[in-house]
C-alpha cells in the first residue's frame, strides 16, 4: 500500500515522495532531489529531531510512519569509509573476504580489487570476465558468465547496476555483506568485453591510507581481454583471457550521473527542434511535393500510442507550488469579481465589434488541421476569401468514403463548440473568426454507414504519403510558461492599478469630511 511522506529542504520548502513498504530511503533522497535539481550525491536525510536515517534501509524497516517529514541537508564532501564482505559462491572455493572501502567505490571496483589480490584476498581471482562453453559438452563459442551481487536485499546483475557506487546504495559508512554468483548472460564473450570497455571507461584505484586495498598499481585482466587477446590456459578458467593491465573502470572522485536525458517523444517519434524540412532536390523540376504532401496538403498518420506525449512527460513538482505572483493575482481576481460593474452599451459592443473586425481584416491566410475519427490528420493552408464550403470540398476530396455525410466541428469566439456550416457565403476569416492556426474535428453524421466509421478515413494516396507528426513539447511549454506569467504581470498591473484608484478615492473622502485638518 503506497502512502506519502514530505522531505523539507533548507529553504522550507517541502516535496511529496510517495513511497511503498520495500521503497529505500536511497530512492527517496533522489525523488526528492531530482524534483529540486540537486545532485544526491551531496545530500542526505534526516528525521525531525536531526537523527541521520541509514538510506540504505527500506521505508518499512526504517522506523518512519506514513507523513513522515524528513530534513534535506547537506552531506560531508569527504567519502566516508564502508567495511564490505564478499562472501564468494562454492565454484570459488566459498569463504569470505573483507576490506574496507570509501563510499564513492563502485561495486565494479570492488570486483576488481578483490580478483587481483589487492583486496584482502590471498590469491588472484577470476570474477570479471568468466567464460562458460555454448555446448553440453564443454565445446562451442564462449558465452559470457555474468557476476551477479546480492546486497542488502538488492539484486545487482546487469552493468548498469554494477557501475552504482557504495553511496547510491545508501551505504555511507558501517559494514555491508555482498553475496557473489555467477549466470550465464548468453552473451558471446567478445561482445561483453566491448561493452564492458563501454561502460567502464577509466580505471582509478583506492585512495591510500583507506583499507589494507589502497595501491596505485592495481593490476587486472581487462586491457587484454578487450582487445580480443588469447584465453590463458594456466588459470582456473581456462576460457578467460590472459592477464594484463587493468581495464577501464568508473572513476570513483566524480558521482555516477544520469546519461543524456531523452528527447521528448510525440507519436512516439522524437521530437526536436533542430529538425528542418527536407529540402526539394535541385535536380526535380517545380513544383516539388514533400513526401508527406499530397496537392499542396500535410498527412498525418494516427499516433502509435494511446496516451498523449503531453500526459507521459513527467511533471515537474516546483510548477504547482504557490508564489508571490499568484497570491497577488488570486486576491486582484477576488477584488475584481466583488466590484459591481455595469453592462455595456450598444455603442461600446459596437466598438469591440468593429476592434474585431480590424483585427480580422488584417488577416491573409490561416493553417487549418482537419482531425479524421481514425486520428489521421490534414493541415491545409487557406486564404482570408476561402469560404467553409471551400474547406468542406477539400475535406471530401481526401476521404475514403466521400459520399458519406460529415460535419466539421470548431471552437468558437468562447471557447464553445461550433458546427461549420456547409456554406458558399460563409468566410473563414471574417464570418467564422479563424486566425493563426485553427483545429477543425470531422464527425461522421448519424446516418453514416458502419463501413466509414470503422474503415481509414483517407484515400490509399494520402495514407501512403503520410508521416508521423512531430510535435517540440519544450517549445511549447515555454511558450505556455511565457504567456502565464504576462498574464500574471497584467493581473498584478491591474491589482495596483484599482489599489491607486481605491486610495484616491478614501482621500477625497477624507478630505470632503474634514479629516487631516487642524
Amino acid at each position: 500500500m503506497a502512502s506519502n511522506v514530505f522531505v523539507v529542504d533548507s529553504s522550507a520548502k517541502r516535496t511529496q515522495v510517495k513511497v511503498t513498504p520495500g521503497k529505500y530511503l536511497r530512492e527517496i533522497l533522489e525523488e526528492a532531489c531530482k524534483s529540486r535539481k540537486l545532485n544526491p550525491e551531496a545530500y542526505t536525510l534526516k528525521t525531525q529531531a536531526n537523527k541521520a536515517l541509514d538510506l540504505s534501509q527500506p521505508f518499512r524497516l526504517s522506523g518512519l510512519s506514513a507523513g513522515a517529514k524528513l530534513q534535506l541537508v547537506q552531506a560531508s564532501r569527504s567519502p566516508s569509509v564502508v567495511s564490505v564482505a564478499l562472501q564468494l559462491p562454492e565454484s570459488e572455493g566459498g569463504g569470505r573476504l573483507s576490506d574496507k572501502f570509501p563510499s564513492t567505490t563502485s561495486l565494479w571496483k570492488i570486483l576488481r580489487k578483490y580478483e587481483d589480490g589487492v583486496a584482502g584476498a590471498a590469491q588472484k581471482l577470476n570474477l570479471t570476465q568468466r567464460g562458460v562453453p555454448s555446448g553440453d559438452s564443454g565445446s562451442g563459442r564462449l558465452l559470457y558468465e555474468q557476476p551477479c551481487l546480492q546486497i542488502m536485499g538488492r539484486d545487482m546483475e546487469s552493468f548498469t547496476d554494477l557501475q552504482k557506487t557504495l553511496a547510491q546504495l545508501g551505504l555511507n559508512g558501517g559494514s555491508a555483506l555482498i553475496k557473489l554468483s555467477f549466470k550465464n548472460s548468453g552473451q558471446p564473450l567478445e561482445e561483453a568485453m566491448q561493452e564492458i570497455s563501454r561502460y567502464f571507461a577509466s580505471v582509478d584505484t583506492v585512495p591510500a591510507g583507506v583499507g589494507s586495498s589502497a595501491t596505485q598499481d592495481a593490476r587486472g585482466a581487462h586491457a587484454e581481454a578487450a582487445n580480443g587477446s588469447v584465453p590463458n590456459a594456466d588459470a582456473e578458467n581456462a576460457a578467460m583471457p590472459a592477464e594484463g593491465e587493468a581495464g577501464p573502470e568508473p572513476n570513483e572522485d566524480v558521482p555516477t550521473t544520469d546519461g543524456p536525458t531523452a528527447p521528448v517523444v510525440e507519436n512516439d517519434v522524437i521530437a526536436s527542434s533542430s529538425e528542418t524540412q527536407p529540402q526539394p532536390p535541385e535536380d526535380l523540376p517545380p513544383p516539388y511535393e514533400s513526401l508527406n504532401t499530397v496537392n499542396g496538403i500535410s498527412v498525418y498518420r494516427p499516433p502509435s500510442n494511446s496516451t498523449p506525449a503531453a500526459a507521459r512527460a513527467p511533471d515537474d513538482p516546483a510548477i504547482f507550488e504557490p508564489t508571490i505572483a499568484h497570491a497577488k493575482a488570486h486576491q486582484a481576481a477576488l477584488e475584481r469579481a466583488g466590484r459591481n460593474t455595469r453592462l455595456l452599451s450598444d455603442k461600446e459592443l459596437e466598438e469591440q465589434e468593429s476592434a474585431r473586425q480590424e483585427k480580422l481584416a488584417t488577416v491573409q491566410s490561416v493553417v487549418v488541421r482537419v482531425r479524421y475519427p481514425d486520428q489521421s490528420m490534414i493541415e491545409t493552408t487557406l486564404t482570408a476569401t476561402d469560404t467553409a464550403a471551400d474547406l468542406y470540398t477539400k475535406v471530401t476530396d481526401t476521404l475514403a468514403s466521400a459520399s458519406e455525410p460529415f460535419e466539421l466541428r470548431y471552437l468558437g469566439a468562447k471557447a464553445q463548440p461550433q458546427t461549420l456550416p456547409n456554406s458558399q457565403s460563409k468566410r473563414l476569416v471574417r464570418d467564422c473568426g479563424f486566425r493563426g492556426k485553427v483545429l477543425v474535428t470531422l464527425a461522421w453524421s448519424p446516418d453514416a454507414s458502419a463501413k466509414a466509421r470503422k474503415g481509414p478515413s483517407l484515400k490509399e494516396e494520402y495514407r501512403s504519403r503520410a508521416t508521423e507528426l512531430k510535435v517540440d513539447l519544450a517549445s511549447q511549454q515555454a511558450v505556455g510558461e511565457a504567456a502565464h506569467k504576462e498574464a500574471m504581470g497584467k493581473a498584478e498591473q491591474g491589482g495596483t492599478k484599482d489599489g491607486g484608484k481605491k486610495g484616491d478615492m478614501e482621500a477625497k473622502l477624507k478630505k470632503f469630511m474634514g479629516f487631516g485638518k487642524k
